[in-house]
């Protein structure tokens, strides 16, 4: 009898748990959207242009090849989770239907604009708006509370990614997907003649390769 009412409480247990768990994911699922949301909606009030834009190109005479320095992003999955928000304009919302991801990012310059409890956007990039010019964001795969990319391995070739920036909606389609060993660089493989979002994260179940997202603007509404 009392073996039976061990069995009955494990288990009563176990459904509380699992419970639990499935309650913090999908509050935490709503409140980034809500979060990105306002975000976003304060950014368009702001009548100050505080974003510095690097035009630089970083393809080399028109490569379809570019260097980025990865060592001070480390995409590895030993991050922890932050529960401090600080309310700042977002530079844009990174809008991926296909996974349900809605999340914002900060100006490359921003003290928040860090990969351990953001997205991060990488110095070398340019602003949707630039002709030619590539976006670069890296963010943390895995199982953590800022594993904003965690569900990017869901992605195919021709699915869509939308950033939303400016009041304006730039739609890129997916055209490359490749893996880049670790070394503190990631080579980024596109046509420097179009205008570019670069996705980046650790690739899945691999402890020792990063996955690159190519994806090119199709669209602006």
């Amino acid at each position: 009898m009392k073996k039976n009412k061990y069995q009955i409480a494990a288990g009563v247990i176990l459904v509380i748990s699992g419970t639990l768990v499935f309650l913090t994911d999908y509050i935490k699922e709503k409140r980034d959207v809500v979060f990105s949301e306002m975000n976003l909606v304060l950014s368009s009030f702001n009548n100050e242009d505080s974003i510095i834009e690097n035009t630089e190109n970083i393809d080399d005479n028109n490569n379809n090849i570019s260097n980025i320095d990865n060592s001070n992003n480390d995409t590895e999955e030993d991050v922890k989770e932050t529960t401090t928000y600080t309310y700042e304009d977002y530079l844009g919302v990174i809008d991926i239907p296909k996974i349900g991801l809605y999340k914002g990012f900060y100006n490359k310059n921003s003290s928040l604009n860090n990969v351990k409890f953001n997205l991060y956007v990488l110095p070398e990039s340019n602003n949707p708006d630039i002709d030619g010019g590539n976006l670069i964001i890296a963010g943390h795969s895995g199982n953590y509370n800022n594993s904003y990319f965690g569900n990017l391995y869901k992605l195919e070739i021709n699915d869509t990614i939308i950033i939303h920036y400016n009041n304006l909606k730039y739609v890129y389609k997916i055209d490359n997907i490749y893996n880049e060993e670790k070394t503190g660089t990631v080579r980024i493989f596109r046509n420097s003649n179009k205008t570019t979002l670069t996705l980046i994260t650790c690739t899945k179940d691999d402890d020792y390769h990063q996955t690159i997202y190519i994806s090119y603007l199709v669209n602006i509404e």
